[in-house]
């Protein structure tokens, strides 16, 4: 009889207990979800205000005359080659061309672009380009300017090459980490052997 009226107290106890925790457990009053003001989020770090800046469209190198000397004996030399392994002129013909327009436009002068990195996108001039065209950018750090190579989704359509500023350097590498993956590699051969050659 005595076990019975212990165990009949320890219920009690435990459920007072348990009562006590759920009053505990209720908001107090008119309780309503308020956010901590200052309080840093991820969201901070991605957004950004609008950069603009003024670059040069590619880097152009003084070329001297011994510069157009030496593409004019290697174009003939390469054309006389292909003329006696394959004596077909249209051949011939086509790497004199090639010679010819890398003479061209060894000569044409870059035009300085107006850039602008917002939150629609990058824009060149007036053409807008999306977030969402491109998959990842690289940072180029051999060229005299910072250079940013954006690579976009689709197979055969080119890679756009932007020129930043000193200034807005930081700036618009901390934008566009917010919006796509960095991407950390090197020259490719070609884009390294323009800039041996000073083309």
């Amino acid at each position: 009889m005595a076990d019975n009226s212990i165990n009949s107290d320890d219920s009690k106890q435990d459920n007072e207990a348990l009562s006590d925790a759920e009053n505990d457990l209720k908001p107090a009053g008119n309780w309503e979800y308020s956010p901590v003001v200052g309080l840093e989020t991820d969201e901070a770090d991605v957004s950004f205000t609008d950069i603009m800046w003024s670059a040069s469209e590619f880097i152009v190198h003084d070329k001297n005359i011994s510069w157009y000397i030496v593409l004019s004996l290697v174009t003939l030399g390469f054309a006389t080659i292909v003329l006696l392994l394959t004596h077909d002129k249209i051949s011939t013909a086509v790497v004199l061309c090639a010679g010819g327009i890398i003479g061209f436009y060894a000569t044409r002068k870059p035009r300085l672009l107006n850039y602008k990195i917002d939150r629609a996108g990058i824009t060149v001039q007036t053409k807008l380009f999306n977030y969402g065209s491109f998959k990842s950018f690289t940072i180029i750090e051999d060229s005299v300017l910072p250079n940013i190579i954006l690579m976009p989704l689709r197979r055969f359509t080119p890679s756009l090459s932007i020129y930043l500023d000193p200034v807005s350097e930081e700036a618009v590498i901390k934008a566009l980490g917010a919006c796509l993956p960095q991407d950390f590699k090197q020259q490719d051969l070609i884009d390294r052997f323009m800039q041996h050659i000073r083309f």
